[in-house]
């Protein structure tokens, strides 16, 4: 059976050299299928292009929100910051006036009152005193300082100081991320990982004394250094054998355990 075909004329308008082509039927069909689809393509193409365009619009929009966001954030941590110092600055100062786990606001000026003309002017710290009242000798001053009777963190005694069962310490239960303090002046004899125990600082406070503080999230001191009582040595955590952020402190003297809440002026 023969294809149908179309024949096409080309007819010059002086009637001269007419051209004749015949084309099949098929190719028709070709040609209204290639325009289908190329429609179809044109469409989607279309829609595509459209899709990109809106994804872009998104993700500018996007990028002006983040770079918006990232600027409140670093507002943000410089706020934070501030009052963190001022917490922190806060704190020591309850330790040094012993108003740390008091709430009683008349206690705590009472206390104030007491202890408010207590301080030593910087420029006479050099001077010996020794003999005038109110005033404290070098030496003496400085065998204070090694003592370790200041609260090593703003936290509540969870767990207290146990030989019969082996608890050589005493746990404070604290907010993560909060201040650890050096509870007196010394040197650093090691910073860092000691296995169950976590992060833990070790400081020699050179009169016998030795104190030591675990579980801790961040470090920041390390071995060697010389510290001061009240200095901020690192943050609470739970590294280690812990269930749940808080301290372990622990004090010997010439190497025996002793019950660090002996030391503190509750």
């Amino acid at each position: 059976m023969k294809g149908k075909y179309y024949t096409i004329q080309i007819i010059p308008e002086d009637s001269n050299g007419i051209k004749k082509y015949r084309v099949s039927t098929k190719w028709f069909l070709f040609g209204k299928i290639f325009l289908v689809v190329l429609v179809v393509a044109l469409v989607i193409g279309l829609f595509k292009m459209g899709s990109v365009t809106r994804r872009l619009v998104h993700y500018e929009n996007m990028r002006v929100t983040n770079a918006q966001l990232i600027k409140q954030n670093k507002n943000y941590e410089e706020l934070f910051s501030r009052l963190d110092s001022i917490w922190v600055l806060e704190g020591r100062i309850q330790n040094i006036l012993g108003t740390f786990i008091e709430n009683d606001s008349n206690k705590i000026n009472s206390l104030i009152d007491k202890n408010k003309f207590a301080h030593t002017p910087s420029e006479k710290i050099e001077v010996d005193y020794e003999g005038i009242h109110g005033w404290i000798p070098m030496e003496e001053k400085i065998r204070l300082e090694r003592i370790p009777n200041v609260l090593p963190v703003v936290g509540i005694v969870s767990k207290k100081f146990d030989p019969d069962n082996e608890h050589l310490g005493t746990d404070f239960s604290a907010k993560a991320g909060n201040p650890i303090f050096a509870s007196g002046s010394g040197i650093v004899l090691s910073a860092g990982r000691e296995g169950e125990l976590g992060n833990t600082i070790v400081i020699d406070h050179k009169n016998g004394y030795i104190s030591s503080y675990s579980h801790m999230k961040e470090i920041r001191t390390r071995k060697g250094r010389s510290v001061s009582k009240g200095e901020i040595i690192g943050t609470i955590g739970e590294t280690g054998n812990a269930n749940g952020p808080h301290l372990h402190y622990s004090i010997t003297k010439d190497g025996k355990p002793l019950d660090p809440e002996s030391f503190f002026n509750y």
